[in-house]
């Protein structure tokens, strides 16, 4: 089973990037996020890069944290597992998993461990939305470029949000 849930990952992951790359290769209008990045240089972009990598491991670092804070036998993965972030395209289909993850065994705590009464939420739909926007910023249009500013803005209000759980598990 557990062989299997990896084809088919593997396989949504070649999907999304074939339909991620597909418009800029066939298309004559070049327009969207990737047009506006490639303005600003290989210097800029290198530096962009970096960013964007280091906020991820930032953001890895703190599911890792949130995961190995939850009890062993309320979480649905392992806390290592939020690495496979950086495994690229296999991300774009892995995202979605962790996210489940995470709220689910967020879900599974708060049943158990009373630091967690107030949470009624568990960040399933910003965990979800930015996951849907990263693979929508791939449109080659203004709609990609917006849902990957939307993306960004959901993925910062999850990242804060763990963080306020981290906190919340941490209190004794």
């Amino acid at each position: 089973m557990m062989a299997m849930n990896k084809i088919i990952k593997l396989s949504l992951s070649i999907i999304i990037l074939l339909c991620a790359i597909l418009p800029y290769l066939t298309a004559s209008d070049k327009s969207g996020a990737l047009e506006t990045i490639s303005s600003i240089g290989v210097a800029g972009i290198a530096i962009l890069i970096a960013i964007f990598f280091l906020a991820i491991a930032f953001y890895c670092k703190a599911l890792q944290k949130c995961l190995t804070l939850i009890a062993p036998q309320n979480r649905k993965a392992t806390p290592k597992s939020v690495w496979y972030m950086f495994l690229m395209p296999f991300n774009f289909i892995e995202d979605f998993f962790i996210m489940i993850n995470i709220s689910n065994s967020l879900e599974e705590e708060a049943k158990h461990n009373n630091k967690l009464s107030s949470i009624k939420d568990f960040g399933m739909i910003t965990g979800i939305g930015w996951s849907i926007a990263q693979i929508l910023s791939f449109v080659p249009n203004i709609a990609g470029q917006i849902a990957g500013a939307f993306g960004i803005v959901l993925w910062i209000i999850h990242w804060r949000f763990i963080i306020k759980i981290n906190k919340l598990l941490i209190t004794n």
